[in-house]
């Protein structure tokens, strides 16, 4: 469990609560969970799954794969049958009201 807030007495008396009800222990500030990288700063927390994705790239062997910029390309057809839905936000928007 993750228990964040920018209330430190609260997120302490959470804490006593939840130690009395659950076998828990306090890791101190996170730093990783779950392959997200959590980065702190004065503006807020930022997730990154950067290490994650290359893990995962490495694993399936396509660590020297090039990248994309996403979104791609615009106005694409997700398939080549005529009745499916086109990747276009507006026409989406008029086929389900």
């Amino acid at each position: 469990m993750i228990v964040i807030g920018n209330d430190s007495i609260g997120n302490e008396a959470l804490q006593t609560y939840l130690s009395r009800e659950f076998k828990m222990k306090d890791l101190e500030p996170l730093k990783y969970f779950l392959g997200i990288k959590v980065f702190r700063s004065r503006h807020g927390i930022l997730l990154s799954q950067h290490k994650y994705i290359i893990d995962l790239l490495n694993e399936v062997g396509m660590l020297a794969c090039k990248s994309s910029d996403t979104p791609d390309t615009e106005n694409v057809k997700l398939s080549t049958l005529s009745n499916q839905i086109l990747a276009n936000k507006e026409q989406y928007q008029r086929l389900v009201g």
